[in-house]
């Protein structure tokens, strides 16, 4: 079955006349077309006609009476007079700014159309480029490009919103600022300016460019106050940014009152930051010196790293001192600096009784490594060296007069992989005795105790010879001693000497038995040597005389060691008191040693005066680490700490079981040893120790000797 719909006529015949009568009225329409002119040409072309053609002459089609035609009076277009202008090529005013000017005010705006001016009032600010102009009243012509700022008086009178200008990191404040923005030019009254360090005020100030000023009636000063209370005036000025201030005739003033003291002309330094220059001197009076200029020299700063400084005393009796202190610094890296002296003193005059001429020099020297710069990796220096006479001749300066010993260290040290490498070079010196010391270099490297047989990967239960531990200790020392009065080169020569030192510690920790802890250790040293010391008894002289054999020299010493130790543990508790309890512990060890004498040939007997007394010696006696003690030990150590300690309630936490721990007694015991192999004396000193802390902030040491022989009448 069909679904139709019934359609009204009025639905179908309006919409057929409305399209007949539409088409009716743009019927005619099609014929008057202007022969199809470019509608999309460029905006920015401007197409001209020729105007020979003169299509302008009628609008209105005539009719040919002749051909009886219409005819168009608008011909076809004539490409070839067409010609292309670029409306963008535009003509700008001279007076125009090359940026744009941003102004803003708190009270008001006011725009003068007369005077082709704009008013700012209330906290005004105007910024053009890198320049802010900020006042209470802000007066901007268009026409010239010229602000004025003023400041507005307040009810009281006072004034308010003083004129500031800002340009860059130059700041100035006046009772009155003009100002060109065009030619960066202006003027400003009673104007107030800092520099570097210096305070520059002046009635009149006339801006050249951005870096020449020029003042009339200027001060300069350094005192920061609003009336300062002193300072150099002069009546004409130029200021260079960040160079100088150069016046005509200058005076000083104070408080206001000139001093009639005039200079032809002035140079002030306005530099930020560091810049070289003279140093001024002073003046000083001393009655071993007589008169004196100090402090006299000269600022050199080399780069962003590097100054130098150069100071020069000179006195009436013909003395005179001299320091050279360069000092350098990189952020981060390190720092440090170099004091050179040198005193040429002359006390009183010559042939004065208490005439006194010497020359003498000290050198100073500090170096610090931020410890961040190289990890593991570390260099400090601190030099303090020279003539032992220096600091008694050293003038103002009580301190250094007295001083009589002078230290130096320079240290060298790195670390990596359980290794250690320090390298030193030390100095000391008397000058009272005017003994100087020196020991260069000076090295030491250590091997932390490693186990060559443990694996590198613990699985499991570790094997009782994988806690077999290795370690290193070695030292290299050289010395040289002379005296001031009496340095030459062959004294350093015959007083140079050297030693090293090596020790190899092997220690093992055996499994526990039960609560006794057992550790075997075996120690290895040995010593080079530079010289032998051998003393001969002189029968001609009945002196003794002391023969040194320059060589190298080696001797060792090894000893091995068993040790066993434990702890036992009492306490006893207290019921009903604020005393819980007191924990007592025990901690005895027994060692059982050996050392063989390999000592024995560095070893003699010698007559040591004229009643024939003999007497042993070593061969290495007075060298930098000694000789190894002669004889062999075969015995027991022994001995045995303890400590006390007690467990009291708390009084400030009342929950159930809250306790404080004190320390009674840190520890206390003996120690001794004794020798099976000696064929007397075989028990050797017992020694009593007992140490404690009171109230966490006292520490109490005390110790005994107890000796178990008795002495006799020899």
């Amino acid at each position: 079955m069909n679904n139709l719909s019934k359609v009204s006529p009025k639905f179908t015949v309006i919409p057929v006349l409305m399209a007949i009568v539409c088409s009716i009225i743009t019927l005619k329409t099609l014929a008057h077309d202007a022969g199809g002119y470019d509608f999309f040409a460029n905006l920015t072309v401007f197409q001209q006609i020729d105007t020979t053609v003169n299509p302008l002459a009628d609008t209105i089609p005539l009719k040919d009476t002749v051909n009886n035609a219409v005819s168009d009076t608008l011909p076809p277009r004539d490409t070839s007079v067409i010609s292309v202008i670029d409306t963008l090529n535009l003509k700008i005013s001279q007076d125009s700014l090359d940026a744009v000017i941003k102004y803003s005010a708190s009270d008001s705006i006011v725009f003068d159309r007369k005077t082709n001016q704009v008013i700012l009032y209330g906290k005004a600010t105007t910024e053009y480029k890198d320049l802010t102009l900020s006042a209470e009243k802000l007066i901007f012509d268009q026409s010239t490009q010229i602000v004025t700022a003023t400041h507005m008086l307040d009810t009281a009178g006072m004034k308010v919103g003083l004129p500031q200008l800002v340009q860059g990191d130059q700041s100035f404040t006046a009772d009155t600022i003009v100002y060109n923005f065009k030619t960066q030019k202006g003027i400003t009254r009673n104007t107030y300016t800092q520099q570097g360090e210096m305070f520059v005020s002046s009635e009149k100030v006339k801006k050249i460019s951005d870096a020449e000023y020029f003042m009339y009636r200027g001060t300069v000063t350094t005192c920061n106050f609003d009336i300062p209370h002193f300072g150099f005036v002069a009546n004409k000025m130029k200021l260079v940014k960040d160079k100088f201030a150069i016046t005509g005739p200058v005076h000083p003033e104070f408080e206001g009152v000139p001093i009639p003291i005039y200079l032809p002309f002035g140079i002030f330094p306005l530099k930020q930051g560091r810049h070289s220059g003279l140093l001024a001197p002073s003046f000083s009076a001393a009655e071993q010196f007589g008169l004196g200029l100090e402090g006299l020299g000269y600022y050199k700063v080399l780069n962003d790293y590097f100054d130098v400084t150069l100071l020069t005393n000179i006195y009436s009796y013909g003395g005179w001192s001299m320091s050279l202190q360069p000092t350098y610094r990189k952020r981060y890296r390190y720092n440090g600096g170099l004091t050179f002296r040198l005193q040429n003193t002359k006390i009183n005059f010559k042939g004065d009784p208490d005439f006194v001429k010497s020359r003498t020099f000290n050198i100073a020297w500090n170096h610090t490594v931020d410890g961040k710069a190289r990890p593991g990796t570390n260099f400090s220096a601190s030099v303090n060296a020279g003539s032992t006479k220096f600091n008694q001749y050293a003038i103002n300066n009580p301190l250094l007069n007295f001083q009589n010993q002078l230290s130096s260290s320079i240290t060298y040290s790195k670390n990596w992989d359980g290794k250690n490498l320090t390298i030193s070079a030390n100095h000391n010196q008397n000058n009272n005795q005017r003994l100087v010391n020196l020991n260069l270099p000076d090295v030491g490297f250590t091997v932390s105790t490693f186990y060559p047989f443990q694996k590198k990967e613990l699985v499991g239960q570790p094997k009782w010879y994988e806690k077999l531990g290795v370690g290193l200790n070695t030292n290299l020392r050289s010395q040289v001693s002379f005296y001031d009065s009496a340095f030459s080169f062959r004294q350093i020569i015959d007083t140079f000497q050297w030693g090293a030192s090596h020790n190899i510690p092997i220690s093992l920790s055996l499994p526990p038995v039960g609560p006794i802890q057992m550790g075997p250790s075996i120690s290895f040293d040995e010593r080079w040597y530079a010289q032998k010391f051998i003393r001969v008894w002189n029968d001609q002289t009945q002196k003794l005389d002391t023969v040194i054999q320059k060589g190298f020299y080696a001797a060792r010493q090894m000893s091995f060691g068993f040790s066993l130790n434990t702890a036992i543990f009492g306490v006893k508790e207290f019921r009903n008191s604020r005393l819980m309890a007191i924990r007592h512990v025990i901690r005895p060890n027994i060692g059982l040693n050996y050392k063989p004498d390999m000592m024995k040939p560095y070893y003699y007997e010698t007559q040591v005066d004229a009643d024939g007394r003999r007497m042993r010696f070593s061969h290495f006696d007075g060298s930098i680490f000694g000789a190894f003690g002669e004889g062999t030990f075969g015995g027991m150590s022994f001995g045995v700490d303890n400590n006390l300690e007690a467990k009291v309630r708390s009084k400030t936490d009342t929950a159930a079981g809250a306790f404080n721990k004190i320390r009674l007694i840190d520890g206390f015991g003996f120690n001794g040893s004794y020798n099976f192999m000696a064929d007397s004396f075989q028990l050797s000193n017992i020694s009593l120790y007992l140490r404690s802390t009171l109230f966490e902030k006292i520490n109490i040491t005390a110790n005994a000797n107890i000796d178990p022989y008795q002495l006799d009448a020899t």
